[in-house]
């Protein structure tokens, strides 16, 4: 009972982290396949990059030579214009070297190939990402009406933590999963397919919210930068969620299929208790359920360890079965909005991401970098100043012409 119990709290904190992030990772993870085509090429911004930076350093070089022709120098209205050009060349030479990283220039031909065969393969990306779309609606359909079903038909209601006896309202996903059942192991890949999708699910939305506590946003999951305390934080809410998942699947996706998979009983009366049943010619099948009472269901009929280690999780502690089995519903709503949302947000270019990655490197590297660290170290020893190029030229420069 003890161990019930802790299980029991384990997956009702996992329920209370899963329907914020695997709900919103449910409904972002086919809507990042589809918009993970860059929205323009690599060529093109190069092309686009390499003019803007040529036009930007034009203007500049007029507003030195009217600051060079005044004894005055230039107005403040002028000054502001020119920082704000120097600002913007900045961005603009970090944005050219991401797109010819991006382009593959100067790259090992492996690497031109690999990105040659990932245009390729994009279309197969958002198809994908169609798939997953159509899954996941047909996976919250199926969680309303078991949630709707579960709600209207429990045999005890809160009492027992909302358990289904048999399933009354038609689920999609586990009529598909049973009759899947009869050739294997179709059922097995599909259901394994369920299970990675909920977690890939769960480290999608962790990466998309990030940690937070609340409204305040703790630490940030991004691909290079993420901290050791984000990664052990990381590990233990997926985890948790984890165990949410399983809970989910077996109690809300498909019931009967995790607890009894495609198991059959023959409902045939028996002229004297010790016969055994014959369905041979008359198709009595019945499937598996909690509710079967007949001598024929005990014998035959097994319901699988997991799913009936969380009935008596939510058999024994009532509480804990009614705030999982509530917390689905949210999970269902929370799913809607970031999904509606999702369609008509209009996406952030793959570009500005980057440069936000590129200039957060920029700063760690100036500020926090250990090996920037070492090197001013050895630079005070040898009394030399490190040459950083034209960036500080071009400061030098502005600095003299003010």
């Amino acid at each position: 009972r003890a161990l019930t119990f802790a299980i029991g709290l384990l997956i009702t904190v996992g329920t209370l982290i899963y329907v914020l992030y695997t709900a919103a990772g449910f409904a972002l993870l086919p809507v990042a396949f589809i918009k993970s085509a860059p929205a323009i090429s690599a060529p093109t911004l190069t092309a686009n990059t390499a003019s803007a930076l040529e036009q930007n350093r034009e203007r500049q070089r007029q507003l030195e030579g009217r600051s060079a022709g005044s004894p005055e120098g230039l107005n403040s209205k002028d000054r502001r214009e020119l920082d704000a050009l120097v600002r913007e060349e900045r961005t603009l030479v970090r944005r050219e070297r991401l797109a010819a990283e991006a382009s593959g220039e100067h790259s090992h031909w492996l690497v031109k190939t690999w990105m040659k065969i990932e245009a390729v393969f994009r279309p197969l990306k958002l198809l994908g990402g169609f798939v997953l779309m159509i899954v996941a609606i047909v996976v919250w359909v199926s969680m309303l009406l078991t949630g709707i079903d579960k709600a209207k038909n429990s045999v005890c209601k809160t009492r027992c933590g909302y358990v289904l006896g048999h399933i009354n309202i038609l689920n999609p996903m586990n009529w598909i999963l049973v009759k899947s059942s009869k050739i294997f192991p179709i059922d097995y890949v599909i259901f394994l397919i369920l299970i990675l999708f909920f977690f890939f699910s769960s480290v999608i939305g962790m990466a998309s919210i990030g940690i937070r506590f609340l409204w305040l946003r703790l630490f940030q999951i991004r691909n290079g930068h993420t901290s050791p305390q984000a990664l052990l934080m990381g590990t233990v809410m997926l985890t948790l969620m984890a165990l949410a998942i399983n809970y989910a699947v077996a109690m809300m996706v498909a019931p009967q299929y995790s607890h009894f998979g495609p198991q059959t009983y023959c409902d045939k009366p028996l002229s004297h208790p010790t016969d055994q049943p014959d369905c041979s010619e008359h198709r009595k099948l019945r499937p598996c359920s909690e509710t079967a009472d007949s001598q024929a269901a005990r014998n035959v009929c097994t319901a699988s360890v997991g799913s009936t280690f969380l009935d008596t999780i939510t058999v024994n502690f009532s509480f804990f079965g009614a705030v999982d089995f509530w917390a689905q519903f949210v999970f269902l709503a929370v799913y809607l909005i970031v999904f509606v949302v999702s369609l008509f947000r209009v996406p952030k270019l793959e570009q500005y991401e980057a440069e936000a990655d590129a200039e957060e490197e920029e700063e760690e590297g100036l500020l926090a970098s250990t090996g920037r660290r070492f090197g001013a170290t050895w630079q005070d020893i040898t009394g030399r100043a490190k040459d950083y190029g034209t960036s500080n030229g071009r400061g030098a420069r502005q600095n003299d012409t003010e």
